[in-house]
């Protein structure tokens, strides 16, 4: 938390010591459409299928301009984002000594739906270039380049049923945060249009795609958990599972 501050404050002094075109302030809006992509070891997992949730972004952002075409964009807010994933009954689940537990030994004898979902501090920064005003329009198109890290401030699962016991998934939603990562990061391309409303501000619309570069679960997540008389020690669910949370954003931002 201390070193996203610092980062912050010290991008922010620089942007104001080096802007030419001034500073501006403004509010961001980014509903997004998630992708939640599975893998194990650069393979295909096949006894799980990863779907993206719908999120949401929003907070604060500066504007530092270097030119009227060249500027750098920083900003602090609160988003949300998850996946859900399709547990199949073959999916074999790792333990100590090599041992392994599939969840049709505990009674799943089709496939079932755990959602998950995080609230995240999110610090957006990115490079925004863009053209002169098209011919007498207010528009200009410009470009984004840039990335988001974020902190994991809550996070949750959501089942219809129990999978295992308690200790790993259980019924309804669950605020838990043994499954997550505590930082996630994405790097962010895009495009889209500034409108100039001269005396009023700048409307942003930027089409956003961020790439997940961090695996969204925590690969030492684990619990003990006796089925059939046999006890598993260490059951590490996510131990060579990866699951990048990647999205398609519409960015929104009023510049005042």
């Amino acid at each position: 938390m201390r070193a996203l501050r610092v980062t912050f404050l010290g991008v922010a002094l620089g942007g104001v010591m080096y802007a030419q075109e001034g500073v501006k302030f403004g509010l961001r809006a980014s509903p997004a459409l998630g992708f939640f992509g599975l893998d194990s070891a650069g393979r295909t997992v096949r006894n799980l299928e990863g779907a993206g949730v719908f999120g949401f972004a929003g907070g604060l952002m500066l504007s530092f301009g270097f030119s009227d075409n060249v500027s750098l964009l920083l900003g602090v807010g609160v988003g949300t984002g998850g996946g859900k994933v399709e547990y199949r009954p073959d999916y074999g689940i790792k333990a100590a000594g090599d041992s392994v537990l599939t969840l049709s030994a505990t009674g799943l004898t089709s496939a079932q739906n755990v959602t998950y979902r995080a609230t995240l501090l999110n610090v957006p920064l990115f490079i925004k270039l863009r053209t002169n005003a098209i011919g007498p329009t207010p528009l200009h198109i410009k470009g984004v380049l840039g990335g988001q890290a974020d902190l994991r401030v809550g996070s949750s699962t959501n089942s219809d049923k129990r999978l295992i016991s308690a200790n790993f998934i259980d019924q309804d939603r669950a605020r838990v945060t043994e499954h997550f990562s505590t930082f996630l990061a994405q790097a962010s391309a895009g495009a889209g249009v500034d409108i100039d409303l001269e005396g009023i501000g700048i409307i942003d619309v930027t089409f956003l795609y961020n790439h997940g570069l961090i695996n969204f679960f925590n690969k030492d997540f684990k619990f003990t958990e006796t089925v059939n008389g046999v006890t598993y020690r260490d059951l590490q669910p996510y131990k060579d599972l990866k699951a990048r949370l990647s999205s398609l954003q519409l960015q929104l931002i009023f510049w005042f």
